[in-house]
């Protein structure tokens, strides 16, 4: 087993399922030797699982998140390290409680800076989280990866992720692409998926079942290779959309609206207990207040970001904020509510930078802008 310094992150990655077989059987059996291990993870389970705003807390924090906040906790106090035969006598003069990793872990688990088996990840990077909870930068081009486990082999190239695995490997795996970047990804079938700023994709390295599966938050372009027996299912927080070979986009970054625009083959596209089948060129908006509505849709204004623009037509500012947020990762705040309602004409380049937005935003509607406290505020 490798070195720890702290009996709680061992008794934690038990409790998120973070450890192999092998390390697993020597934890399992330090609790059966020693009373106050076994004391220690008794408590641990009593106070993360038993109350429920804490187990509600638990849940939503996956395991790399936790272990976070434990490995900050202990760089802070660096105690010193040693093997794992040790642990049975340092578990007795570990300093915190569980009550002490949780309040600090809960209070750092939105961290960005999240540490895989060898490095710590730099903030704002996109990143891969495997089933068990290791994590993968994948901001730098022509890195590969190799996993024992699981026999996975990543490879990043080009601003993409592709692997070779086992057909069988079908745990879900989370690829985050964060504010200001976008990536794509190459699945097992061979499908393409490029992800826009801010958004999250759980897929899994194998397809072994009768469907292939995954789950999307934010907003991608997807071209999903023909397998007719397969059919192939994307999950978004408020619809289903069902495919065998076609290309199109979803956006889903508004949690009560969701839209699927169809670019070419068919597509279902499902909310609640309507569905409906599109056409290429339409494109289906659901919303929780009207379900859901099909119309045809301007490729330039939809499928822009792809070429790193997005194309606005009498849309009101305040619309137009979280885009500039999510593509520069910045803090957007209108200082006058009617500001905000203020229409804009036009086209946004991303390579121009944002200053280029403020200043036309400045001439065309007379909306000044300043910096405070790292946000921009638009009076």
């Amino acid at each position: 087993m490798r070195e720890r310094t702290d009996i709680h992150e061992l008794l934690l990655l038990k409790l998120t399922g973070g450890l192999n077989a092998e390390d697993e059987a020597e934890v399992d059996a330090l609790i059966r030797k020693d009373a106050k291990v076994a004391a220690t993870w008794k408590d641990l389970q009593q106070f993360f699982l038993e109350d429920e705003q804490r187990r509600k807390d638990f849940e939503t924090m996956s395991a790399a998140e936790i272990m976070e906040g434990v490995r900050e906790r202990r760089e802070y106090y660096k105690p010193a390290r040693f093997p794992f035969k040790k642990l049975l006598i340092a578990a007795a003069l570990v300093g915190a409680g569980a009550f002490g990793i949780y309040q600090f872990t809960k209070t750092n688990h939105n961290s960005k800076v999240l540490a895989d088996s060898r490095k710590q990840i730099p903030p704002k990077s996109v990143y891969l989280e495997l089933e068990n909870g290791e994590i993968f930068d994948l901001s730098r081009n022509e890195q590969h990866y190799s996993i024992e486990e699981g026999n996975v082999t990543l490879n990043t190239s080009h601003n993409t992720l592709t692997f070779i695995a086992d057909r069988n490997n079908s745990g879900l795996n989370k690829l985050v692409v964060p504010p200001g970047k976008d990536y794509s990804i190459r699945l097992a079938d061979g499908t393409e998926i490029r992800m826009n700023a801010g958004s999250t994709l759980q897929f899994p390295f194998g397809f072994n079942g009768r469907t292939r599966e995954v789950t999307l938050s934010g907003e991608a372009y997807v071209k999903v290779a023909t397998a007719a027996e397969q059919p192939f299912t994307i999950h978004t927080p408020a619809t289903t959309i069902q495919v065998l070979g076609t290309e199109f986009n979803v956006n889903t970054y508004n949690a009560d609206k969701a839209a699927v625009s169809l670019v070419q083959g068919a597509v279902k596209v499902l909310a609640g207990k309507e569905e409906v089948v599109l056409k290429p060129g339409f494109e289906a908006e659901y919303t929780t207040q009207k379900g859901i509505n099909t119309r045809p849709f301007d490729k330039n204004n939809v499928l822009s970001w792809l070429e790193g623009k997005y194309t606005f037509n009498k849309t009101p500012l305040k619309d137009i904020i979280p885009i500039l947020e999510r593509w520069y990762d910045v803090k957007i705040v209108p200082d006058n509510p009617a500001v905000a309602e203020k229409t804009i004409n036009g086209q946004i380049d991303k390579s121009e930078g944002i200053g280029s937005f403020l200043e036309s935003l400045e001439i065309i509607r007379s909306a000044e802008y300043y910096y405070k406290n790292d946000t921009i505020h638009i009076k």
